[in-house]
């Protein structure tokens, strides 16, 4: 105490400047630049740490971030080591390309790498570039491992984890599985910004290349020579060698296979597996399924995994499931993870997911997504927690089971080209949480549930191409919702948007029933046989549309109460 006063007693009336350099423990903060009153008018208090945390719980309110070089300024400070070295202007470029690709605008980079290859001949720095893919720079790595070790041991799992498996995904979702393994991600993940270990652009969180090579190295070191001894295994040849040999161990923790870099079939099987105790994700994935194209599903269905009759999993810590192309009808009768949060099996052969009542109360995802043999969903009555059921492309779909509408968190369902599904069980009006409902090319739907109305959260419907020929008139309960899409929705000509048979006096086909939209803002009609009799008029009544598409219909004249909506940006009326 007597320290701290004679440096405020000392400077409090001398204009001083004060650089406190690479600063992690905020008692140092504390004790030489406690208040602003300790230090003369005009004075000037420079703080570098690695820790945002420790500036703002300071007090500190001026804080820069320190940025990586641009590519120019990088390029300029690398002719800084090539003036000391006879290069060729061609053998300076290819290098200088080589080495800001690697660096990514890190000065600690360009300056360790600068400083020794350029005093290398063309075959030399060619070679070292190529070790640096496979063995990353110690002095580069042993500097970037200082924010890591300044973590404690569940911001460290978190950071391996998103080194290794979920880099570009998105964080709410990464959230989800992390706390499902007992994380606290929320506060872990905000650690990782502060420490400068991670980024976030579009709510996708991103590493820059060298943090992302130094997690993975610290995972490869935990065994150099046999991949089965780490906790997480990413790389497919070290999976393959693993699982192979049947040297996976109770170490690992994570499994994340790529299919599209196999060049063999894998089998998995019951021993492989046996003593992974400690197994929380196990990803099998395909990166070439991103077309979208659902007509196209060759080549996703590929798998070059064999599931053995026999394949389970130690179950107990298991909270992410995605098994690419699962090739069993079924689950195992045994399948039972309590802990799991995510079971996705997109392209899978199973034809019923379980059987009886299967009791996952932390089960939030379910994705099946162009499983074509699926017939029927499971009974849901033990995932009282899902959120999320992704059934998109089962072809084969004939029926959603009426336990669906006992889940109180449930907020999204997608059904898009199950083509033999006919309806919905009269229970999904019980989803008071449900805000998004895809049916877009379920051709065989005819009919909404009668109190559809009642479902208060939705806020997105898209039902194009559906086998619909009547608008319900409940349609006008749906107050919150704000994206409607029915294009392709034909029936006979003028026959589609008129009022059930039911309705007393309808005068003609009419678009009545979505008067009552009044927080709609996106309305996609477009090839749905819309005529001068239709009564377009009705349009004008939504006050929040923001985008109408009436494309394709065969109108002449647009009525004048389009003129009342005056939030109104987009029409579209091609082929009218």
């Amino acid at each position: 105490m007597k320290v701290l006063t004679s440096i405020k007693e000392r400077l409090c009336s001398k204009k001083v400047l004060i650089v406190l350099d690479n600063v992690n423990d905020p008692l140092i903060l504390k004790s030489l630049v406690g208040n602003q009153d300790w230090f003369g008018r005009g004075s000037r208090i420079i703080v570098t740490t690695r820790d945002k945390r420790l500036l703002a719980s300071h007090g500190v309110i001026n804080i820069y971030e320190a940025r990586g070089f641009s590519d120019e300024e990088a390029f300029d400070f690398l002719r800084h080591y090539s003036l000391k070295h006879e290069l060729s202007i061609n053998d300076f470029m290819e290098l200088s390309s080589e080495v800001l690709d690697y660096a990514q605008g890190l000065p600690l980079a360009l300056e360790v790498l600068g400083s020794f290859l350029f005093s290398m001949t063309r075959e030399e720095w060619r070679n070292q570039l190529n070790k640096l893919k496979c063995t990353p720079n110690l002095k580069i790595q042993e500097v970037l491992a200082i924010s890591y070790d300044g973590l404690d041991d569940k911001e460290k799992n978190i950071f391996l984890d998103i080194a290794c498996f979920f880099e570009w995904e998105d964080k709410d979702y990464v959230i989800e599985i992390l706390d499902g393994c007992g994380f606290f991600s929320h506060s872990g993940i905000r650690a990782l910004l502060d420490k400068s270990l991670i980024t976030i652009y579009s709510n996708k969180l991103m590493m820059h290349d060298l943090i992302k090579e130094m997690g993975r190295e610290i995972v490869r070191r935990q065994s150099l020579e046999e991949p089965g001894e780490r906790s997480r295994l990413w790389f497919h040849e070290d999976i393959y060698d693993a699982l192979k040999r049947n040297t996976a161990s109770e170490k690992i923790e994570g499994i994340f296979l790529n299919l599209s870099h196999l060049k063999e079939t894998l089998d998995f099987t019951a021993q492989a597996f046996s003593r992974m105790s400690k197994l929380r994700l196990l990803k099998v994935y395909n990166s070439e399924d991103t077309s979208g194209n659902f007509k196209d599903t060759s080549n996703k269905e590929k798998c070059r995994v064999n599931f053995s009759k026999d394949f389970k999993l130690c179950y107990d810590c298991l909270r992410f499931l995605y098994l690419h192309g699962y090739s069993l009808k079924s689950l195992p009768n045994d399948f039972n993870p309590k802990n799991l949060v995510e079971l996705s099996m997109p392209y899978s052969h199973i034809q019923q997911l379980w059987k009886g009542i299967k009791v996952l109360e932390k089960l939030k995802f379910i994705d099946l997504n162009n499983s074509k043999y699926l017939i029927e969903t499971p009974d849901f009555s033990g995932v009282t927690n899902l959120r999320r059921l992704v059934l998109e492309g089962c072809v084969s779909l004939r029926k959603v089971d009426s336990s669906l509408g006992n889940l109180k968190n449930f907020s999204f369902l997608n059904l898009k080209n199950c083509k033999m599904l006919k309806s919905l069980p009269s229970s999904t009006c019980d989803l008071k949480s449900l805000e998004t409902l895809i049916l877009s090319g379920c051709s065989k739907f005819k009919e909404f549930p009668e109190n559809f109305g009642s479902l208060e959260m939705l806020m997105e419907l898209y039902a194009d191409e559906i086998g619909l020929t009547v608008l319900p008139s409940f349609f006008s309960f749906l107050r919150n919702l704000k994206v409607l899409s029915f294009s392709g929705c034909k029936g006979p000509p003028s026959t589609f948007w008129v009022l059930p048979s039911r309705i007393l006096n309808p005068i003609g086909p009419i678009l009545q029933p979505l008067s009552g939209l009044c927080s709609l803002v996106q309305l996609k009609l477009s090839d749905c046989n819309l005529t001068d009799e239709s009564n377009l008029s009705s349009l004008g009544s939504l006050s929040s549309l923001q985008w109408l598409d009436l494309r394709r219909n065969g109108f002449v004249t647009l009525p004048s109460t389009i003129s009342l909506l005056s939030n109104l940006e987009v029409l579209a009326l091609e082929n009218c």
